[in-house]
């Protein structure tokens, strides 16, 4: 009994501990796990991030080496006037030469109308590489624009790419926390599901001993005396059912005797009434056949 009843403390002491680590466990799997979805979510809207970024810059680098192109072609266009202006800037020199020693009036005329032509041309010339060397500032700033955000795009690019180890470390060392403590819980809940049947089977052990061991005098004066006050109470408990039923029985009687007396009352008045029926018939029959005869008498 002594050893029953400490193995049960035991048991009791057992089942508590495993109850109170699996608790434990369940909390810290359930962590494991938030921290794993978390991770695997960051890793794919990460993943998301850099592949838009990605694009951006495609467009913007295609962006960049159009406008590149652009320029290239300005300056080329801007050296190409610049050197016809420099072209036209020495024939106007060479025909002021010959507008001042002409030697007669029509070579005059003929180098002051070359010159007009001249000046016309290099005024046009003039203004081609003023309004060129404006769209070329304008492409150059763009172009330092476009710069400016490709260095910030791949800067970006580059540290999304570098988050994106750290993330998948703690998705994988997430994961494995969370498989060792869902072995973890099992295994506890096992010990607490195990603890909890040998407690049910020692606590049914202890309940059977308990009722067969000794009675003392006392508990055996008692036990007679509670079995004879519950004979003495069933016997009151049989009289007094069989009081009712007496009474019962009684009552059935005389409502049965009222039943056949009303009955026979009933009976009574019928033959009766048939009896003055027949009587008055008889009469009637009487009186007809008095009447026939006097009548035949007369």
């Amino acid at each position: 009994m002594v050893s029953l009843s400490r193995k049960a403390v035991l048991l009791q002491k057992k089942r508590h501990e495993a109850a109170l680590f699996r608790r434990k466990g369940e909390r810290e799997f359930k962590k494991a796990q938030f921290l794993a979805n978390r991770s695997a979510s960051g890793l794919v809207s990460l993943q998301r991030r850099i592949d838009s970024s990605k694009e951006q810059l495609a467009d913007v680098s295609g962006n960049l080496i159009r406008k590149t192109a652009q320029e290239e072609s300005i300056r080329r266009l801007i050296s190409n006037a610049e050197e016809s202006l420099r072209r036209e800037k020495e024939a106007h020199n060479q025909t002021e030469q010959e507008v001042e020693y002409a030697e007669s009036d029509e070579e005059k005329n003929r180098a002051i109308s070359r010159l007009k032509i001249i000046s016309e041309r290099i005024a046009e010339l003039q203004e081609e590489i003023k309004q060129r060397s404006k769209t070329f500032k304008k492409v150059a700033l763009n172009i330092e624009d476009i710069q400016k955000s490709t260095s910030k795009l791949s800067n970006k690019i580059q540290k999304q790419t570098h988050s994106k180890p750290d993330l998948q470390k703690i998705l994988k060392t997430s994961k494995k926390k969370s498989i060792r403590l869902a072995k973890q819980v099992a295994s506890k809940s096992k010990q607490e599901e195990t603890a909890k049947k040998t407690l049910s089977k020692i606590n049914k052990q202890l309940t059977s001993l308990a009722k067969k061991k000794k009675i003392t005098p006392k508990k055996k004066k008692n036990i007679v005396k509670s079995k004879k006050l519950k004979i003495k109470n069933k016997k009151l408990s049989l009289k007094k059912i069989k009081s009712k039923t007496k009474k019962k029985k009684i009552k059935i009687r005389k409502v049965k005797s009222k039943r056949k007396v009303s009955k026979k009352t009933k009976s009574r008045k019928i033959k009766r009434k048939s009896r003055i029926k027949i009587k008055s018939r008889k009469i009637k029959r009487k009186s007809k056949t008095k009447s026939k005869l006097r009548k035949r008498r007369s």
